[in-house]
């Protein structure tokens, strides 16, 4: 009777296999319920079938139950795998999560930097404002104070400032002095301009504290001047180095003259004990012998002094004025400016009645430059002068030549 045993066996297989879905999953039971049916028509067919089909279902069942774990397993390692491989993704949003915080955190200490620099920012405009006019010009340099000296329309450097210093070593007159000549007192204000008159006496201090100011001794000066009027002209480069020398002594006077408010060189000369007039005279001579061979600007810087000189000295200024500009027309002829030189003497003729001197001057100095307007010059003149003048001949002569 193996029929019998054969539907035993089948029925504990699916018995089994009903506990194993049951066990496993519960939607899969579907699946299990349509094996009995076909077991169900097994039973109608032949013996012979019923012998062939326990083989088959011996083989197909194995097979089967391989299978169902097959599936069950991968569908267990399958559904793990996607919920670990969903987890890492979790994991990396939160990493992302946590990455924006600590890019909200690297923000925050930006926001702490500027927050401090804005208040060292305040802190300085703080500071700033606290601190006095005199504090603030404290920290000016030497060089910022001149500039705005510049600004308040002073025309002062640090040698003149010096050379005042030396004549009188007061920081306080010094600056009072300035103050007066150039009208500051009250022309600006410290809060609108950001000076005003008390800036003068912080450069002339600073002025003090930088050089080396040694008190003008009377006797120094007058060794200097005895040392001018005896100098005999040796070469360009001795002669050069004195003009220096008698220019620096020669301001010396003239920072007396102007602190002592002298205009007259006979009071001058009882101030300093020298012969004031032959000094400038010399200084003139020197200035006219040294400067043909220098620069043009050294001409120009030449004019504007002697003409200071020659108008605190107003005595030498009336006696000197037609000297001292043909002396300066030749100068700027012998540079090639002619038109300046051309000028000046044009005003010299005009403005004096004996020409024939300054005819002369002019002619002479184009000798070397240009002779034919040298002679030229000099026809000019005739109709001016003629033979009971002294410098006659020197022009006939200029003709000929």
């Amino acid at each position: 009777m193996p029929t019998k045993t054969t539907k035993k066996v089948t029925n504990k297989k699916v018995v089994d296999k009903k506990e194993e879905v049951k066990a496993v999953k519960p939607v899969e039971e579907k699946k299990v319920e349509t094996k009995p049916v076909a077991e169900k028509k097994a039973p109608a067919k032949k013996v012979a079938a019923e012998k062939k089909a326990p083989a088959k279902k011996e083989e197909t069942k194995p097979a089967e139950e391989k299978k169902a774990p097959a599936k069950k397993a991968t569908a267990k390692k399958k559904a793990p795998a996607k919920k670990e491989e969903a987890k890492p993704a979790e994991e990396k949003k939160a990493t992302v999560e946590k990455k924006t915080p600590a890019k909200k955190a690297a923000a925050k200490p930006a926001t702490t930097k500027k927050a401090s620099t804005k208040k060292k920012t305040t802190t300085k405009k703080a500071t700033t404002k606290k601190m006095t006019k005199e504090e603030q010009y404290a920290r000016l340099s030497l060089d910022t104070c001149l500039d705005l000296a510049k600004a308040m329309s002073m025309d002062v450097t640090r040698d003149s400032i010096i050379q005042q210093l030396i004549l009188n070593p007061d920081v306080k007159s010094v600056s009072e002095n300035l103050v007066n000549k150039y009208q500051l007192t009250g022309k600006f204000n410290f809060e609108e301009d950001g000076y005003d008159e008390g800036l003068v006496e912080v450069l002339v201090s600073k002025v003090f504290e930088t050089a080396d100011i040694k008190p003008q001794k009377p006797e120094d000066l007058q060794a200097d001047v005895t040392h001018a009027l005896n100098y005999k002209y040796t070469d360009v480069v001795a002669d050069g180095e004195e003009y220096k020398d008698q220019f620096d002594t020669m301001r010396k006077v003239l920072m007396i003259a102007q602190h002592k408010d002298i205009h007259d060189s006979k009071k001058l000369e009882e101030e300093v004990g020298v012969d004031v007039e032959k000094f400038v005279e010399e200084f003139m001579d020197l200035a006219y012998s040294v400067l043909k061979t220098w620069k043009y600007e050294d001409v120009d810087y030449y004019e504007h002094f002697i003409y200071a000189v020659l108008s605190q000295i107003e005595d030498l200024h009336n006696k000197y004025s037609n000297r001292i500009m043909m002396d300066v027309a030749d100068l700027y002829i012998l540079h090639g400016d002619y038109g300046l030189g051309d000028a000046d003497y044009a005003y010299i003729l005009r403005e004096n009645q004996i020409k024939d001197y300054i005819y002369y001057r002019y002619a002479s100095i184009y000798e070397g430059v240009d002779k034919d307007k040298a002679k030229q010059i000099a026809n000019q003149a005739l109709q001016f002068v003629d033979d009971r003048f002294t410098y006659y001949p020197n022009i006939i002569a200029v003709l000929e030549g």
